[in-house]
């Protein structure tokens, strides 16, 4: 009898036991997606002299931004974009002396392995800038070269007569990528870099690294040919290049080496039509144009839409945002951004509304000759423990409300930009593909798009319908679920629903 009972137990027990055992989840949409679509990210750009002061020397540094990384998983952003790190004589960084190290005021390689190391952890990528156009003047290839016409690097650089080309004042020499021995030697820092854990890279001015009669094309391969080599040590990599020019006619080619361009095209729009209100029905149709001419150069384009960076103006000190309803215009402008295909780019301190503008060789008190440094200034924590004061205050944010306290008010931009990411990330047909045609209605109040994505068998589509008129608009329209805002949406809101993704034709 104690026999059976004992047997009995033991069947119980390993009943139990199985009960106790994980099972092995199956992969959500988004899971799916996300491996399928790597290259598909929201990203939030950081000049790391001005983010977050991590030793208290008033200088932005990487271990700042490791510290900070939980404030970056809260806002939603899936990745960062690193403005130049290296070595650098300057305090923007882009004239670099050693690609192979980290510039001291940020820290050493060791910080930023343990930050890739950190933010991968919270599934966040690294994008960092590749300055290869030119080099400083102080790079010791450079210094070499111009010492000797016998040097080895001689014929790393461009010369006319005895002078190296500059593509950009200031000490920074061109690169000639008409050697294949610069080639190998920016595949060499692409390798040492992927290697470390980046995701990949922004290739700083794109349109200059070789000016010649067949500029574009030249260019268009040369970075096709450096893309064939990143995606070699890592396939799921992201290679962004930096062709600053509104009209997208003279940079779509690009697209034949990049998996990405900024998209200063739709940027343009959305500061005319929605800041500055001229001819908004023809928003979405601009956008839609540009497309159209990416995709006959590559179908599966990858987009890259902001709305301010380092090199413009920030959109809350454009003038047709800092006057009449400024703070729903800058909420409105993010959320076109954000609703658009491909990996979106918000500038730091976008979120909170900060302002900046260029100089023009103003002296500034306590800091001296300014020009971009004021596109570039500190961010607004409120909290004194990362405040950065590498430069003075010019009185630009002394009413931009803190970080501290936006996050923290549920009317705030913040929370705006922390809604619309939300909705973003947790709807396949806004986070993945490129799929953007104009809704049939629209008009100068009411500029929408259809967005869609479909892969092994998932899809799904969603209606966006932004209303970029001063006053709210009755929406009268078949969906299945609202996903975002109202079917009265008000002056310069959103409202986004999905629909049937066997019916798109009947919304476009």
């Amino acid at each position: 009898m104690k026999k059976i009972i004992y047997i009995v137990i033991l069947f119980l027990l390993s009943i139990g036991f199985g009960a106790c055992q994980p099972i092995e989840d199956e992969p959500t949409d988004i899971e799916i997606l996300t491996d399928a679509f790597p290259q598909n990210d929201i990203y939030y750009e950081i000049f790391v002299r001005s983010f977050a002061d991590s030793n208290q020397d008033g200088i932005g540094d990487l271990n700042g931004i490791t510290e900070n990384l939980d404030y970056i998983a809260e806002l939603g952003v899936t990745a960062l974009w690193l403005m130049p790190i290296n070595t650098s004589p300057s305090y923007h960084g882009y004239d670099v002396t050693d690609y192979y190290d980290i510039n001291p005021d940020y820290g050493t390689l060791a910080d930023f392995q343990n930050l890739i190391d950190q933010a991968a952890s919270r599934n966040i990528d690294i994008l960092i800038d590749l300055v290869i156009n030119h080099t400083s003047d102080q790079h010791p290839w450079y210094v070499s070269a111009a010492s000797s016409s016998d040097s080895p690097y001689r014929d790393y650089y461009v010369w006319n007569n005895n002078t190296a080309y500059e593509s950009f004042g200031g000490g920074m020499k061109d690169l000639n990528f008409e050697n294949p021995d610069v080639i190998t030697e920016v595949e060499n820092i692409t390798d040492f870099y992927l290697n470390m854990g980046v995701h990949g890279f922004r290739i700083d001015a794109a349109r200059h690294l070789i000016e010649s009669n067949n500029q574009t094309l030249d260019n268009a391969l040369l970075i096709f040919e450096l893309n064939q080599h990143i995606k070699e040590v890592d396939p799921n990599s992201f290679l962004i290049s930096e062709v600053f020019e509104y009209n997208y006619a003279l940079y779509t080619d690009y697209y034949i080496g990049s998996d990405a361009l900024f998209d200063f095209s739709a940027a343009y729009n959305i500061w005319d039509k929605v800041g500055n209100g001229n001819n908004r029905y023809q928003l979405v149709s601009n956008i839609q144009k540009s497309f159209g001419a990416i995709r006959d150069i590559k179908p599966n384009f990858v987009d890259a839409p902001f709305i301010s960076n380092h090199d413009i103006d920030r959109i809350a000190s454009m003038t047709g945002f800092s006057s009449f309803n400024s703070f729903e215009k800058l909420a409105l402008a993010a959320r076109i951004s954000l609703t658009m295909p491909g990996s979106p780019f918000i500038y730091y301190g976008e979120e909170i509304g900060m302002k900046g503008e260029r100089y023009e060789g103003d002296y500034i008190t306590g800091y001296g000759i300014v020009y971009d440094e004021y596109r570039r200034q500190p961010f607004i924590w409120g909290e004194p423990e990362y405040q950065t004061s590498w430069l003075p205050s010019d009185g630009s944010n002394d009413q931009t409300v803190a970080v501290s306290l936006q996050m923290n008010d549920q009317n705030s931009l913040f929370t705006q930009y922390q809604e619309i990411i939300k909705v973003r990330r947790e709807n396949i047909a806004l986070m993945f593909g490129n799929y953007f045609e104009a809704y049939q209605d629209n008009d100068s109040n009411i500029q929408g798009y259809v967005r869609y994505v479909e892969h092994e068998g998932i899809k799904q589509a969603v209606l966006v319908l932004h209303n970029i008129s001063p006053d709210s608009r009755m929406i009268d329209v078949e969906f299945l679920e609202i996903l975002y805002g109202d079917l009265t949406i008000p002056a310069f809101g959103t409202l986004i629903v999905t629909i049937d993704p066997d019916r798109i034709g009947e919304y476009i």
